[in-house]
């Protein structure tokens, strides 16, 4: 119930306190107690054993705040005496109700009623209880800047859990950012990065058993500054702007500004989107998988081969599913239509995005946008007519194999419940899902990247000058994970060594995806929340042209 961080917390500080026949109440004794907090319930004591109103008690400023009955219910009326208030001048009524101070001026049992902590920039520690009679606590933060948030809950002694909220309705019931549920009287812990400025609220909650508890909130800026950083927020035509891989993976590993430009001859779309200089650090997409669902990738393309996922569980066509996970000799991805271990390409639309995202840096050809990140091929039909179900199934074995990060260039008009399970199934699992945004000119994209409120980011398509393309999908004028990124005449990788251009938003997502590797490579343990906002926020609007 105590903050210990409160200015005021010394038993030192328990100055004279009058009671309703203006006798000091608070005696010298109290000073040789151990704790601030000794003294705040001896004090209690005394005020329950007098029959003392405790919420007109006349408390020095410095201590009015933190005074409070140990019993939560003793509410009393007792005749006094009329007087005056010594230390305020006001005439004191006949009767008075003692009830319960709490150190906050409401209770703290539902989200309105939360306890109200203020700005939080420093650590700051509370002590309270949950149980039978007090199932839950809330408590309301503020943050003026892009914060890494941690929480941790401990000095338990039964079951207790702890959740984030975010109030986004303003209707009184928090949406969930995140959560801990430990068994038992293990302690809980939240670490959010990037938790942008906002009103949040920390819930804590009786799971079984009564338990006191210590709660530790704290927020240190997170790093976002920088010439290319996006201060202009979402708009309804481009969303965050285009995305920028070297202000992305900048932030990522807090560094004080982008990276320094490097120049070097690449594709356009490359250099737009600011790749080499993240190269240049070190970071190309090493480590991380991206699995292409599509219509399959060329496996055996030159530039591409050498980055070709391989399940290394899985010995080659000894007609055995070595690995247990339900395909046979699947050692470089499924074809999911027909059920089969050749997940190779003939139409050219998923090999040109496998190209995008990872052809290799080896002087020939292209270099992708992660020229070191690996590429699980996942066919699951052509672009112009994928069943949900394949698409379904493409994800979770791309999910459950793996995958880092998900490239999904297809869509359709209407909502499918198996395909939002999928999506949902890879966002909960840590996997990045990266979609087109289609290409009717519309106002906002087509499903599933229109479903972004939730899961993944969209991408739409800009050509050569930044300038958005006549084709793409707008962001619409919900707020959605869109950025825009090149998608017009884009060369890239095509079957049978052959290369080619081509244009749509199904080859401006594979960017977004690639920088996502990029991203994950400087930190593979981001969620995919983080890595979505990492790309957003860094976004660019003024290399965008309506």
């Amino acid at each position: 119930m105590f903050p210990s961080s409160y200015p005021e917390n010394s038993a030192d500080n328990l100055l004279p306190t009058i009671d309703v026949n203006n006798n000091y109440i608070i005696p010298e004794q109290l000073k040789q107690l151990n704790s601030y907090e000794e003294a705040i319930l001896s004090v209690n004591d005394i005020l329950t054993k007098q029959q003392i109103v405790t919420d007109e008690i006349n408390f020095p400023p410095q201590i009015n705040s933190n005074i409070t009955p140990y019993l939560e219910s003793q509410t009393k009326v007792i005749e006094n005496q009329s007087e005056i208030d010594l230390l305020t001048g006001e005439f004191i009524t006949p009767q008075r109700i003692a009830s319960q101070i709490n150190p906050f001026p409401q209770s703290d049992d539902t989200l309105i009623n939360a306890r109200d902590i203020g700005v939080l920039n420093t650590n700051q520690i509370w002590n309270d209880f949950v149980g039978d009679f007090d199932s839950v606590d809330y408590y309301r933060f503020h943050l003026n800047t892009t914060s890494d948030f941690n929480l941790f809950l401990s000095g338990l002694s039964a079951d207790a859990d702890v959740d984030l909220l975010e109030d986004k309705n303003n209707d009184g019931f928090g949406e969930i950012i995140d959560y801990s549920l430990a068994s038992g009287s293990a302690s809980e812990e939240i670490n959010v990065s990037n938790l942008d400025p906002g009103t949040y609220y920390v819930k804590v909650s009786q799971y079984s058993g009564n338990t006191n508890y210590n709660l530790s909130l704290s927020a240190t800026p997170s790093f976002n500054s920088g010439s290319s950083f996006n201060s202009g927020g979402f708009d309804s035509i481009y969303g965050y702007g285009l995305v920028d891989a070297n202000a992305a993976v900048a932030q990522t590993i807090n560094a004080p500004t982008p990276f320094p430009e490097v120049f070097d001859f690449n594709n356009w779309d490359v250099e737009a989107i600011n790749a080499p200089e993240v190269w240049n650090q070190g970071y190309t997409g090493q480590g991380i998988v991206v699995a292409v669902i599509d219509s399959g990738v060329d496996y055996n393309h030159f530039d591409l081969a050498g980055n070709i996922w391989t399940n290394i569980n899985e010995i080659p066509n000894n007609g055995f599913d070595d690995d247990g996970n339900g395909y046979i000799d699947d050692v470089r991805g499924w074809d999911i239509i027909n059920n089969d271990n050749e997940p190779m390409d003939f139409l050219g639309h998923g090999t040109h995005i496998a190209g995008t995202i990872a052809a290799q840096q080896n002087g020939l050809g292209i270099t992708g946008i992660a020229p070191n990140a690996k590429i699980m091929p996942v066919k699951v039909g052509n672009f112009e007519r994928i069943l949900p179900d394949n698409a379904a199934a493409g994800i979770y074995y791309a999910v459950n194999n793996g995958a880092h990060v998900i490239n999904m260039s297809f869509g359709r008009d209407f909502y499918s419940p198996v395909v939002n399970d999928a999506i949902r199934y890879a966002t909960e699992r840590g996997v990045v899902v990266a979609m087109a945004a289609g290409n009717d000119g519309g106002s906002f994209p087509k499903y599933p990247a229109n479903n972004l409120q939730q899961w993944g980011i969209a991408a739409g398509a800009t050509d050569f000058i930044g300038r958005i393309s006549d084709f793409s999908n707008r962001a619409g004028s919900i707020t959605l994970n869109y950025v825009v990124a090149p998608g017009e005449n884009i060369y890239s990788t095509l079957p049978n060594n052959d290369f080619g251009n081509r244009s749509g938003t199904s080859f401006a997502a594979p960017h977004v995806a690639g920088v996502a590797a990029l991203v994950l490579s400087a930190n593979p343990f981001l969620t995919p929340d983080q890595v979505e906002h990492m790309i957003t926020t860094t976004a660019n609007p003024n290399q965008v042209i309506v």
